[in-house]
């Protein structure tokens, strides 16, 4: 099977002429391209006109003999700006005598893919179909995992030490492009079911012994439980960071009970030897009785006090 990243119109010609099965991936090709592509393999003029604008959601248009998958993979973010990931929309073209993949961004799951279908069985052409999805559908399981580490180390960061409101930012930008990702998938997912039937309904589409496309139409479903489980995880790491910032101000809270605690009693203690009563103005003159009397009726109740606090500290605080 050959593989082609250019738009010849004289080479597509003539595998169409051989009726030769063979795969086109154009990286940001050029409107006039995308006009000559549709020109020569006879595709739906609407379906050209959904791939000069691109920005479409994930969908499946039948056009008798051929289908329009949008579909969309994802891959690492190149920049701090992209963020963790970024997804990539590529628009596949299938019919019984191509597969036409076009996007605009880079997508190294397909530049690699290019050797290895260049070697494979055109008879088994439904193959080439499952491999070129196979391929965009695994590319979520790394950022999945990287998802994963990044949940991790923020839940990490704020059981361990004190929660910030940057952390809470992260926590809420996050959650949104997982949804985005998800609004992307299950829609794909759910097309998919559907469409792989179409796909394979295709006429003069070769099918091979095994159902290779369930196999994607599993991995979708796989991908979309798995980034609807770390919503989950993102909204409960929302309560643990409220959580988390609750037990710091109960912390503070109780330290200022102590401290309001003791001073209550250091209070009372120093009003009492503060009044005028004949008494003390005329028995307390002496350092003795300062420091018996003084210093003493201070450290004795919080003496006390402090190791009230301190065998009940675990039931208490």
């Amino acid at each position: 099977m050959e593989v082609l990243q250019r738009v010849d119109r004289d080479r597509l010609a003539e595998l169409r002429d051989r009726d030769e099965f063979f795969w086109l991936d154009l990286s940001d090709p050029r409107p006039e391209d995308i006009k000559t592509l549709g020109e020569t393999l006879g595709l739906h003029p609407i379906a050209m006109e959904d791939t000069v604008e691109f920005g479409q959601r994930p969908k499946l248009d039948t056009y008798g003999d051929h289908v329009l998958f949008v579909f969309y993979t994802v891959r690492r973010g190149r920049n701090t700006g992209e963020g963790l990931f970024e997804p990539v929309e590529v628009h596949i073209y299938i019919s019984g005598g191509f597969v036409v993949t076009i996007r605009r961004a880079e997508c190294t799951e397909l530049d690699s893919l290019h050797h290895e279908l260049d070697a494979a069985d055109p008879k088994a052409e439904d193959y080439i179909v499952y491999k070129v999805f196979d391929v965009l559908t695994d590319a979520f399981y790394p950022i999945i995992e990287l998802l994963e580490e990044h949940i991790d180390a923020l839940e990490s960061h704020i059981l361990l030490s004190r929660p910030s409101q940057e952390q809470l930012a992260e926590i809420y930008r996050l959650k949104q492009r997982v949804q985005e990702l998800s609004r992307r998938v299950i829609p794909q997912r759910d097309r998919f079911t559907t469409g792989s039937d179409v796909i394979l309904a295709l006429p003069g589409l070769a099918r091979g012994a095994k159902e290779y496309l369930r196999d994607v139409g599993d991995h979708l479903s796989q991908i979309a439980g798995e980034l609807h489980r770390q919503q989950d995880d993102l909204t409960a790491l929302t309560s643990t960071y409220f959580n988390a910032n609750a037990n710091r101000l109960n912390a503070v809270a109780t330290r200022l009970t102590i401290g309001g605690t003791l001073f209550i009693v250091w209070t009372l203690v120093t009003g009492f030897f503060g009044q005028n009563f004949g008494w003390l103005v005329r028995h307390i003159d002496s350092r003795h009785a300062f420091l018996v009397y003084g210093l003493g009726s201070l450290i004795v109740p919080t003496v006390i006090i402090g190791t009230l606090f301190w065998v009940k500290r675990k039931d208490w605080f």
